[in-house]
């Protein structure tokens, strides 16, 4: 018995860690895919406002069919991240950028001679006219400011928003990626350290919420970024 036993300590935990060594993750140094696009429209973002009279609901994105909660947006939102957006694309890639008051333009055109188009499609026209690879679009679905101070809440900060990249060849999304979140307290969510850290322990604004988000968006972008 004494035997048994110990040959089963010594070859029980060798093979447990043996079958766990198969699930290892892969290595940090993998190369991230990269798409070799030449230029780029910055169509940037677009609200989904509720139908009159109706409430906050879910909503899938016509551009990329990601499901959403829904709310209000204020009609400016769009357009002030659009610019924040715009400007971190400006430091932080390499390839030729056009835009979004340009892309904007040539947007209201093609929409206003299209209206059986669907999102995506007036999306690649809108970057066929420009001209350009691909263009970048997305749409903000939820824009709910805190009840509150920096270190007492009775509604924390909410927001939610996506950006796809849109190949103009063929209509079709490379890419796409979203940030829905509604800060939690780090008690609430263990698991969302990061947010917790990036707001130094406090409960954000909407508008520092949504920085996090765009920065989040924009490093992972499959586009060359400068060195």
């Amino acid at each position: 018995m004494n035997t048994i036993r110990f040959l089963f300590l010594i070859v029980f935990p060798a093979f447990f860690f043996t079958g766990c060594g198969t699930y290892a993750p892969p290595p940090a140094t993998e190369a991230p895919l990269v798409f070799p696009l030449e230029s780029l429209a910055v169509f940037g973002f677009l609200s989904s406002p509720l139908p009159t009279g109706e409430k906050d609901g879910t909503v899938r994105s016509s551009l990329t069919g990601s499901i959403f909660v829904r709310g209000s947006v204020p009609s400016e939102i769009p357009e002030q991240l659009t610019a924040r957006l715009y400007e971190r694309l400006s430091m932080r890639l390499s390839l030729e950028l056009i835009s979004p008051d340009i892309a904007r333009q040539a947007f209201s055109t093609v929409k206003d001679s299209s209206y059986d188009f669907d999102d995506k499609e007036i999306v690649r026209k809108t970057g066929e006219s420009v001209p350009a690879a691909a263009v970048l679009a997305g749409r903000v679905f939820r824009w709910q400011e805190r009840i509150g101070a920096d270190f007492s809440i009775s509604r924390p900060a909410s927001v939610a928003f996506e950006l796809a990249l849109i190949n103009v060849a063929d209509g079709n999304v490379i890419w796409k990626g979203k940030f829905d979140k509604t800060q939690a307290s780090l008690a609430e969510d263990l698991l969302d350290l990061n947010t917790f850290l990036k707001g130094k322990g406090r409960w954000m604004s909407v508008e520092d919420l949504a920085e996090i988000g765009l920065s989040e968006l924009v490093e992972r972008l499959p586009l060359a970024k400068k060195e």
